[in-house]
């Protein structure tokens, strides 16, 4: 399956039009402003200063912003956007050594560790780098960036692929890997093809350099790629690799690599994955740690990692279009991903526990030596900033996702219920939905072909008209089918109702409790809706839920908050007392100030 590129998209309204319009104009500015202020954007002007040394990786969040300004760029005209742009592509250029490479701490503070240190992000910079020139290109804002990086990627290619004369063959943190493989669609040298190829196949292959705190495991050069089994170590870096060795499976048609990326992939899901689609369990190395180990308190679950299962879910749909694929994309994208940005586009988060606890978090900033432990709310700006500019590229790119396309059998597939409209495979479609917060949408059809609508697995019944008549749909493989030849309105009610999701019970943080989904949605409760002692609240039945739409959307449960003695302990039984639990979606916490929050109940 082919799916539809974010420019031949539009998004037409509701509530990724409103994200997007937050970000164009609040969270594109401050992003930059907070990077201006912390010296990013200093940094690629190469001039070098002992004072104000720049950090290794300052190259790949300046990209990423770039990025996303060109998702932007390409919808809008916004001269004052162009123009920052234009001046750190300039800068970039401008201080490209003639050789082709560019790293603004390497070349000007240790260039005699060029290619010597793989630990480093060398190569995750760059890759970063060439994803954000072809998206420039694409989007037709800027040329002079691409030609910068096919020049990079040239000397690159010279020296891993045809000297070997680097200190070290495959990159620390994985990511060079899926940007060649867009440098080759984008040029058509397969040059870049047969790099990304390399860099895969040449991963766990030999001994390599690696933390000292760590081994091979923690970036997948344990065994080689194609003998992983499941998911292990750092969790964006295993993800952004099996990004890669998706993309190189599906154009190569490689059955080996293609098996083992479904093996990690349902690792993930069946194993490893947190209710919101979060990945990575632990901030030891930030990383996946063993089946079932789940912790909600002191969660990791990366909003880098979240991103980046999403597009491993869709790089899977590409080789083998499957639903599950889309299922786990959307809930990733509808709860963890998008608790990564406050309400107002200003604050972000790295980290997205499942339970906050405000005491818990005020004891140890009082300890001289802290320990971990999550921030209770959001700020503008980390010392690794990897994910505020992650979240801007990837919710102005959200139109790729949405529509797929086999264009021999014009079969068209709507994958994502998003407000939109495109031109596919000779057809005109157009999306007006609810979600997240409705389960109605309606597909507007006009041309010839096989519309495919994906069923979401949370649906509590499918009532479906096509051109105001009621019809019985026929559902395989969760989508339904219609050929259609014409102009057609087809209205689809996904009936959305609360409904409980029970752990696994290996899973021992939640063995015994309970979460309320409410569609897409993974709700969760906050004290300052609804008190202290949230671990004492039990909800027994969703029957008498009620849907309150406000500020905030507000699912009311009829529940109980069970009462003890004033004994530290007891041999009174706790006294249930009547309660309304008021729940919101998981991504809108921590946007009210400082305070407890929890998913799962008694």
């Amino acid at each position: 399956m082919q799916t539809q590129d974010m420019r031949k998209v539009k998004i037409t309204e509701g509530f990724f039009k409103e994200l997007q319009k937050l970000n164009e104009e609040v969270s594109v500015y401050n992003i930059y402003k907070r990077f201006e202020e912390t010296g990013r954007f200093r940094a690629i002007k190469c001039v070098k200063d002992e004072a104000h040394k720049p950090h290794i990786f300052w190259d790949s969040d300046v990209a990423k912003w770039l990025e996303g300004v060109a998702y932007i760029l390409v919808k809008k005209k916004d001269d004052r956007l162009e123009a920052l742009a234009r001046e750190a592509i300039d800068d970039i250029c401008a201080n490209q050594l003639p050789c082709g490479y560019f790293n603004s701490y390497y070349q000007v503070y240790a260039p005699e560790k060029i290619f010597t240190e793989r630990t480093e992000h060398e190569l995750y910079c760059a890759g970063h780098l060439i994803e954000a020139a072809v998206a420039l290109r694409q989007c037709g804002v800027d040329e002079k960036l691409y030609g910068a990086m096919l020049r990079y990627a040239d000397y690159i290619y010279e020296r891993f692929y045809v000297k070997k004369d680097a200190a070290f063959t495959t990159c620390g943190h994985p990511e060079i890997e899926l940007a060649l493989v867009k440098l080759y669609r984008e040029s058509g040298d397969k040059k870049y093809l047969d790099l990304a190829d390399f860099f895969i196949e040449e991963r766990g292959r030999r001994e390599e350099e690696h933390y000292g705190f760590t081994d091979g495991r923690y970036d997948q050069s344990d065994l080689p790629v194609r003998e992983q089994r499941e998911a292990k170590g750092h969790a964006v870096r295993a993800l952004y690799l099996f990004i890669a060795a998706a993309d190189v499976a599906q154009i190569k048609g490689d059955e080996g690599l293609i098996a083992a990326c479904e093996r990690v992939f349902e690792d993930i899901v069946n194993r490893k994955m947190y209710i919101t689609g979060g990945t990575g369990s632990t901030y030891h190395g930030e990383a996946f740690t063993f089946a079932y180990d789940l912790p909600n308190i002191f969660a990791y679950a990366e909003t880098c990692s979240a991103i980046a299962l999403a597009l491993f879910a869709d790089r899977m749909a590409k080789i083998e279009n499957k639903a599950i694929y889309h299922e786990i994309f959307e809930r990733v994208v509808y709860n963890n991903v998008l608790a990564g940005e406050s309400k107002d586009g200003k604050g972000f988060y790295y980290v997205n526990p499942l339970e906050m606890h405000e005491n818990i978090y005020d004891y140890n900033e009082s300890l001289k030596t802290k320990l971990y432990c999550p921030l209770p709310e959001r700020v503008e700006v980390f010392d690794c900033s990897c994910c505020p500019p992650n979240l801007i590229r990837f919710v102005e790119n959200i139109g790729s996702f949405i529509y797929g396309f086999d264009e021999d059998k014009k079969r068209i597939f709507v994958n994502q219920y998003i407000s939109s409209e495109t031109e596919i495979a000779g057809a005109k479609v157009k999306i007006s939905s609810e979600m997240p917060y409705g389960g109605k949408a309606k597909v507007f059809f006009e041309g010839q072909g096989e519309l495919l609508l994906r069923v979401p697995s949370w649906n509590g019944g499918v009532v479906m008209k096509v051109n105001g008549k009621k019809v019985e749909p026929e559902i395989s493989d969760s989508y339904i089918s219609l050929a259609l030849d014409g102009d057609f309105e087809i209205s689809l009610d996904f009936k959305m109702v609360p409904r409980f999701v029970y752990a696994n019970e290996k899973v021992w943080y939640d063995c015994g409790r309970k979460a309320v989904e409410y569609g897409p949605l993974v709700l969760c409760g906050e004290s300052v809706d609804n008190g202290e002692n949230l671990s004492s609240v039990r909800i027994t039945s969703l029957s008498g839920a009620k849907v309150k739409k406000g500020e905030f959307f507000t699912l009311e449960v009829p529940a109980q908050k069970m009462r003890t003695s004033s004994a530290l302990y007891s041999y009174e039984a706790p006294v249930p007392e009547k309660f309304t639990l008021k729940l919101i979606p998981y991504f809108s916490w921590a946007n009210r100030g400082k305070g407890d929050m929890q998913v799962w109940w008694l």
